[in-house]
């Protein structure tokens, strides 16, 4: 269902910003929008190959432009975790949402009861793994006036129902309910994710397992309704899709909904990484003809100006945890600029953050001084973007052309 957001405030505020040139202030972060619509085209090639649906997981950029782009390229819907993301997405005027985690009680219930009353048009799915988070669901449906449809969760390592017995038992509570209906099956295979790419596929099949039983038991209580399934993060969909696809299919009266949201900005760390491996288990070629880790580029940067060099091999930039993700790998430094211009020089290597600096090892004999301007990739999007009031669109010149407001609470 489409929302109503325009486009990037393009205007002429933003005439002749370059973040390496000095004609903005430092740090800033950007979005490559070349990248952005090539990472989308392929997600959207491949889902359209395979047959399934998109409901990108907005909590990663929590912009309701960039959102909107993806609904215009015809996504299902968005998954949001929490009231505060389905809040801003809504009053955005977007429709369909998968409420894709717990809600946590009945007073968390009477406050989505509140939001849904606020927009009678909203399509909202809410995952469930237990009775509790089922009577917080219905007492969202007894405040808002309406039947809502719920997604048993299956999982572990995290949230889910973790055995059939839980699941039979929500089901039999849901029929007890008259202001809840049974819409499908939720999970999440990355929580299972292991160090040895093994065990991670045992882990991932053992889930996907669970969810067939508990998609059969649902279908088994709601014999005549559409239902969903839904999982897939941006790192092991391909095995979900392998694992849970053709039960679906021979079901014949449900849709297959990925909830990826990383993907379409990529990074230069953990999800590159996920992707050789996507790459070497043979997961995405088959379908689309490309090969996963070439076809996805990054499209998010870092611009951080150079403040210190206050010994010959270390030097000190303005970029620290409060701009940039470090939960799974330091930022990367790509490139040198001076004067906007590239100067072909390796700019070092981060060795830590601070709250606002940056330490690099570079070689004692680098050219780099304060001023220069150096470029970072990133490694894990959803914990940079968090960061930043304005995400700058840049073109394929390196101009900005866009701005766009997040909205992280």
């Amino acid at each position: 269902m489409a929302g109503r957001v325009s486009g990037g405030d393009t205007t002429d505020l933003l005439a002749g910003l370059r973040p390496e040139d000095g004609s903005m202030p430092l740090p800033v972060l950007t979005i490559d929008e070349a990248a952005f619509d090539r990472n989308a085209d392929v997600m959207f090639g491949y889902a359209k190959a395979l047959g399934v649906s998109l409901a990108p997981h907005a909590k990663t950029p929590m912009s309701p432009e960039l959102s909107q782009r993806l609904i215009d390229r015809g996504a299902w819907g968005l998954s949001v975790a929490n009231l505060q993301q389905a809040s801003v997405l809504l009053d955005a005027g977007f429709q369909r949402l998968l409420i894709a985690n717990q809600i946590g009680g009945r007073a968390a219930g009477r406050h989505f009861g509140a939001l849904l009353k606020r927009h009678p048009d909203a399509e909202l799915m809410f995952f469930v793994d237990s009775i509790a988070s089922l009577d917080a669901v219905d007492e969202a449906a007894a405040v808002a006036g309406w039947t809502l449809p719920v997604l048993v969760e299956v999982g572990r390592g995290r949230a889910g129902a973790r055995d059939l017995d839980a699941v039979s038992a929500i089901i039999a509570h849901a029929a007890s309910l008259a202001l809840v209906s049974l819409a499908g099956v939720a999970t999440y295979e990355g929580a299972v994710a292991q160090a040895d790419a093994a065990a991670t596929r045992k882990a991932i099949a053992d889930l996907d397992r669970l969810a067939l039983d508990a998609f059969a038991a649902v279908r088994a209580a709601a014999p005549d309704v559409p239902l969903i399934l839904t999982a897939g993060g941006s790192s092991f969909f391909d095995l979900v899709l392998e694992d849970l696809l053709p039960a679906l299919k021979a079901d014949g009266n449900a849709e297959f909904v990925l909830r990826s949201g990383a993907i379409y900005f990529h990074d230069h760390g953990v999800y590159q990484r996920a992707l050789s491996a996507l790459d070497m288990r043979f997961g995405f070629a088959p379908v689309t003809g490309l090969v996963a880790s070439e076809a996805f580029v990054p499209a998010v940067k870092v611009w951080a100006e150079v403040l210190s060099r206050p010994e010959p091999g270390l030097v000190i930039c303005g970029l620290g945890m409060r701009d940039v993700a470090s939960d799974q790998d330091l930022p990367l430094p790509l490139a040198l600029y001076r004067d906007g211009a590239e100067i072909a020089e390796r700019p070092g290597q981060v060795t830590k953050l601070n709250d606002q600096h940056a330490f690099l090892r570079v070689d004692p004999q680098s050219d780099i001084a304060v001023g220069d301007v150096i470029a970072f990739g990133i490694s894990h999007p959803c914990t940079c973007f968090d960061r930043w009031r304005i995400l700058f669109g840049r073109n394929p010149d390196g101009a900005i052309v866009a701005a766009y407001p997040t909205h992280f609470g």
